[in-house]
């Protein structure tokens, strides 16, 4: 098919913004599993004598999060 023909081509079209969108979609989740780990990983390195402050600043950002959205 003619490539050119595809910008006329409005299903074309559709399919490849929701191709994009999917990929950005799968990119994210993978992003956001990574942080998670980095997390994770850096809760491991925090002294025990620092924990109950590590503890309180990440419940802090998890009500912050939650008042931004409606759950509480």
């Amino acid at each position: 098919m003619n490539p050119l023909y595809n910008i006329w081509n409005y299903n074309y079209i559709q399919q490849q913004a929701q191709q994009q969108y999917h990929q950005n979609q799968v990119q994210q989740v993978l992003d956001t599993a990574q942080k998670l780990q980095d997390y994770l990983d850096n809760v491991d390195k925090v002294d025990p004598a620092y924990q109950s402050a590590m503890t309180a600043a990440c419940c802090a950002v998890l009500a912050d999060y939650a008042k931004k959205h409606g759950i509480i």
